[in-house]
């Protein structure tokens, strides 16, 4: 945790590995666009976007919103590997970053850049696909390959 001012920023990070709201998608679109700058600029390949981990990211975020918790673990004990199987998404690798109290796409694409963790589910060569949203100050990101 790092607090900045009167406002304190929270991040996360999960990788697994493995055989919304959308009225939000824009914002995280617009951290979808950043993120493939900066993994270009890592010589990294630009990950297409996914309606399906788009609502994979929303589920979770709805969930942390409306509860009031900040957890890469839901309120129904499930993992982001166990919401992309219940919603169809059979992966061989799949990450998620969560973060919560940035008030713009650059923001929250700045400080998981700056993470360790969250850097490198960023640039993780094995995952090809991404979805974001931000719900409400919550910001989820769910990276992907499918099998």
């Amino acid at each position: 945790m790092r607090a900045m001012g009167l406002k304190t920023i929270l991040l996360g990070a999960v990788l697994v590995t493995g055989h919304f709201s959308y009225a939000q998608a824009g914002s995280g679109r617009d951290v979808v666009k950043l993120t493939n700058e900066f993994r270009t600029s890592n010589n990294l390949p630009a990950l297409r976007l996914s309606p399906l981990l788009e609502s994979i990211a929303a589920t979770h975020g709805s969930d942390m919103r409306h509860h009031g918790f900040f957890s890469h673990m839901g309120t129904d004990g499930t993992s982001v590997a166990d919401r992309a199987l219940r919603q169809g998404y059979n992966y061989c690798l799949i990450a998620e970053n969560i973060a919560v109290g940035q008030r713009s796409a650059k923001r929250v694409t700045k400080d998981w850049i700056k993470s360790r963790g969250h850097r490198e589910n960023l640039l993780n060569i094995g995952v090809t696909e991404i979805g974001v949203i931000q719900e409400g100050n919550y910001w989820v990101m769910v990276l992907g390959r499918r099998c």
